[in-house]
Order: C-alpha cells, then sequence, then structure tokens
C-alpha cells in the first residue's frame, strides 16, 4: 500500500478506453512542468495499472470487484469519484482530487495554498441552491432535503473537479456517499448528483477557494480537447521521460481558433442564411479551415465530429445540406474525407 505523505494529487481513470488514459497523463505532464521539481506524489487509481507503468505515479489497482462495490446499491457509476477520494484520505495528510480532463496553467502546489487559507478547495462554485428552483434537481430533492437535512437555499453548488480539505474529511466524504446512495434513486437522470452530495455534505465547512488560475478543467469542450491531447501523444508517443514534460508546453492552452479572416469570411458567406442553420454552417466552415499546425487540424476535427452528432443525417451527402452553401468546393471535399461521407 502507498505510504502516507504530507500532499498528494489524486486521480481516478477507468473504463479502458484510451482518451481517459491520455487526459490523465497530460494532466499529469502539466502538474510536472510547473511544478519545476517540486510535484506532490501523485495516487493514481485506475483499473490498468500497465497504463502508467514508467510514469512518476504511485498506483492503486482496481479490481472489477472494487469497481462494482464503489458504485454502490444504485450502481451510480460516477459515486466510484466519491469512494476514491474517500479511501485516498488515508494515505496523505492532504489529498486534492483532480478530474482528468484537466490540465495546470500553474503549480499544483498553489492549490495546497489556497487550501491553507480555506476549510476546502473546490474546481468552482457554481451557484446557490436557490437559483436553481423550478429545474428538476431541486424541484424533486429541495423539500427532501430540508426536512430531512436541514439544507436551506443558501447552500452553495460546487463543480468537483478539484477537491480538497484542510482537515481530516473521513465524516464529510462517508456521508457524501450515503447521500449519493439516498439521492440517485430519487434522480436518477441527474449525472451531477456525485459532486452535488458533495457540496450537501460540505456547506457548512463555509466557503470554499477555487482553482480558477491554477489549472483548466475543460468538462465543457471535452470532445475538441480530447483530440488536442490525442495529437499531442500522436507527435510525442506515451512514455514518460523529462522531455515529454517539456514538450507538453506546446499544447495550446485555449481552444484553438480559425484566423481572423476565415472568421471574417464566414461572417459575409453565412450573411443571407436562416439563423436555425447559421450554427451548423459555422461548425463545418471552421472544421474545413482549420489547419494551421496539428492542433488546430485536431480541434478541426472536433468540429467535424459534433456537426456530424447535429446535423448530419446518417446516409446524407454534405452538397444536401442547407448549411452547406458557406463552403467552397474545396472546403467540401475536405469536409467530405474528414467526415467519411459523400460530397
Amino acid at each position: 500500500m502507498p505510504s502516507r505523505e504530507p500532499r498528494q494529487l489524486v486521480y481516478l481513470v477507468y473504463g479502458g478506453k484510451p482518451e481517459y488514459h491520455r487526459e490523465a497523463k497530460y494532466s499529469i505532464l502539466s502538474a510536472y512542468y510547473h511544478a519545476q521539481g517540486k510535484c506532490p506524489r501523485i495516487l493514481l487509481y485506475t483499473d490498468e495499472p500497465a497504463q502508467f507503468a514508467g510514469w512518476p505515479v504511485e498506483v492503486i489497482e482496481l479490481d472489477a470487484a472494487t469497481l462494482k462495490e464503489w458504485t454502490g446499491p444504485a450502481s451510480y457509476l460516477h459515486r466510484r469519484k466519491a469512494a476514491a477520494i474517500r479511501d485516498a484520505l488515508a494515505y496523505a495528510d492532504q489529498s486534492i482530487f483532480i478530474d482528468t480532463d484537466t490540465f495546470f496553467t500553474s503549480s499544483p502546489l498553489t492549490l495546497f495554498e489556497r487550501l491553507a487559507n480555506a476549510p476546502w478547495l473546490v474546481d468552482e462554485i457554481e451557484g446557490v441552491w436557490k437559483e436553481h428552483k423550478g429545474k428538476v434537481l431541486h424541484d424533486l430533492l429541495a423539500p427532501h432535503l430540508a426536512d430531512r437535512h436541514g439544507v436551506d437555499q443558501n447552500m452553495l453548488l460546487i463543480n468537483s473537479g478539484v477537491l480538497g480539505f484542510q482537515a481530516d474529511a473521513s465524516r464529510i466524504m462517508d456521508e457524501t456517499l450515503a447521500l449519493i446512495d439516498e439521492m440517485h434513486p430519487m434522480v436518477p437522470d441527474i449525472h451531477i448528483i456525485e459532486q452535488f452530495a458533495v457540496g450537501v455534505a460540505a456547506r457548512h465547512l463555509g466557503r470554499p477557494a477555487e482553482s480558477v488560475g491554477v489549472l483548466k478543467h475543460y468538462f465543457s469542450g471535452k470532445n475538441y480537447w480530447r483530440h488536442i491531447v490525442g495529437a499531442f501523444f500522436m507527435q510525442h508517443g506515451e512514455t514518460f521521460s523529462e522531455a515529454l514534460v517539456q514538450a507538453s508546453r506546446e499544447v495550446p492552452q485555449s481552444k484553438p481558433r480559425p484566423a481572423w479572416w476565415h472568421r471574417l469570411n464566414f461572417r459575409v458567406r453565412s450573411l443571407f442564411l436562416p439563423s436555425r442553420v447559421r450554427s451548423h454552417a459555422k461548425l463545418a466552415y471552421y472544421a474545413s479551415v482549420m489547419h494551421a499546425d496539428r492542433y488546430a487540424e485536431a480541434c478541426g476535427r472536433g468540429y467535424a465530429e459534433e456537426l456530424r452528432r447535429k446535423a448530419i443525417p446518417q446516409g446524407a451527402s454534405l452538397s444536401a445540406q442547407p448549411w452547406s452553401r458557406v463552403l467552397s468546393k474545396q472546403h467540401r471535399q475536405y469536409l467530405a474525407q474528414l467526415l467519411d461521407i459523400p460530397e
């Protein structure tokens, strides 16, 4: 078992998909780059430890029985995150959990500095409970939580993509797991119950510190960033080395955009398009013109995938789509090849 450390970063990776492993690896590279030789111990929970052979992480292997147990009585997959955090508390005086779909833009030590001045740390504060009146989560849970747990309307809602506690949080994470098991059957279609339960369990601690400015959590643009991170590892490989740490800095820190003249050209070309198809036209145009470098091309593939998902019926050709008029013949040919559909 891992030794006990003063500080650690904690990751959880399971499911076998290569993009999950690459996300975690790039996040780890960014932590090492910005820590400048002072990175805290990284504890990584995974069902595929061989993927991280040679990486500077301490691995706890998750077998099928543990993964099943961690989903709880309601078989809620994201409960595993809360279970991993609870388990990791035994191995460090302070643990900060990091979602894999992140990368550091500053030293990870800054997170511990912020945690020294606040009772707990989160990715960001997303709002206040009362602001969700009229939404499904609030309508179904607010009366129950008020009656059974004394939750008032001023509770903060948090994003748990980063999560740490200044003092021992065993009780809080035990309560989080119990709340997940209690609430998930009431709102089975709400996938954020894990982080909501953390907010309920930790609400008495006071206002948390946030990770803003220390790392980027790209949960809302995951499709694009997975392509970008994939392009990095396609170029450099996945064998850990100091050279790989240094190379990680070539990845853009924000999602690439087309050059300004392409953006202007799109505005002109789409001027007379109906508003209902303009957003699809933008996806198509951006996908077809982003070639500046490997990361722009990777982002272009993300635009193409979003276009396919939203606007191209199965078996349809590009030219049959009303938004395709913004594309030149060359653009149509490129996009058709990218999507592997008829022009």
